[in-house]
């Protein structure tokens, strides 16, 4: 008994201990955006702020002076809206139709569907950069898609990109494929159409998978961004707010002006950014995990 006491308290300790080390950056960044800038740099450890709440309203109300940020932030919860609005009616009919519907060589298009998730993502970067520089008639280019450059620089491309999400339409496939056919019979029986099934039958069980592709998609529009460099380049005015807080926390932390880097500053922009997905994830816990669980289930 004594020995088996003795060793958990050693692995608790060793677990506290390597917790803290992993959770030291977070309170450095988080002390350091609440003192002020001769604080911070006088700091050995950990900087101790002598008035936090000063200078949590010093610092932090400098990101919401930003008008790049607040225009960054109206073009991201576009972005997320839209996502939302396409890809959940899409993944949900796919699933549908993957797990409940008998075709030929279903099982087949099932399988090439997948496989496109087995391509590494940096391996479509230049691909992908081609074809909407390069797609017909549009941005200035003929049918051959010369001329011009594509979708390249267009917010159309948030429009018309991004429909078919893969791993979602795998979730709501395996999740589907749980379910019995009785109500999908019982419906037909009462004069039900297929879209009224599936979105007014089937769907409402499947509220934990929605949970996740919210989740999925939020994160994604938030922390984006590569795809704004690549495909934005010279339309800043259309960028998220991934890099809009990169450009902040540069300009704060740049060391070639007169005066001393705000490091505070680009630290409260730093846990801005962290806030919302954090309490994106604390909304949609219970219901994230679920629908992890329910979306493993082979099918």
């Amino acid at each position: 008994m004594t020995a088996g006491r003795t060793k958990n308290a050693i692995l608790y300790t060793a677990l506290a201990v390597a917790g803290l080390i992993l959770l030291y950056p977070v309170f450095f960044g988080l002390l350091g955006s609440l003192s002020t800038v001769s604080e911070f740099y006088k700091t050995i450890i950990l900087p101790i702020p002598h008035s936090p709440f000063r200078q949590f309203v010093a610092n932090y109300q400098l990101i919401f002076k930003e008008e790049t940020l607040l225009r960054a932030l109206g073009v991201t919860v576009f972005k997320m809206a839209w996502g939302l609005i396409i890809t959940v009616p899409v993944s949900v009919l796919n699933g549908f139709v993957f797990a409940k519907m008998r075709f030929p060589l279903k099982r087949t298009f099932f399988l090439v569907l997948m496989s496109s998730m087995m391509i590494p993502g940096p391996a479509m970067i230049i691909p992908n950069y081609i074809w909407m520089a390069r797609f017909p008639l549009m941005g200035g280019n003929d049918l051959f898609g010369s001329g011009g450059t594509g979708f390249l620089n267009n917010p159309l491309m948030f429009i018309l990109t991004g429909w078919v999400g893969v791993y979602n339409i795998f979730l709501c496939r395996q999740c589907f494929a749980t379910l019995g056919n009785e109500m999908n019979e019982a419906a037909k029986i009462d004069g039900a159409g297929f879209l009224r099934t599936v979105f007014t039958i089937y769907m409402p069980l499947i509220t934990p998978i929605l949970a996740v592709m919210f989740l999925n998609t939020f994160v994604g529009c938030w922390n984006d961004y590569l795809g704004n460099l690549i495909y934005m380049p010279d339309a800043r005015q259309w960028w998220t707010v991934g890099n809009a807080f990169v450009n902040i926390m540069a300009i704060f932390a740049d060391s070639s002006g007169l005066t001393a880097p705000n490091h505070p500053a680009a630290f409260g922009v730093a846990f801005i950014s962290m806030v919302p997905p954090i309490v994106a994830y604390a909304c949609v816990q219970e219901q994230f995990t679920k629908g992890l669980a329910m979306g493993a289930v082979k099918g």
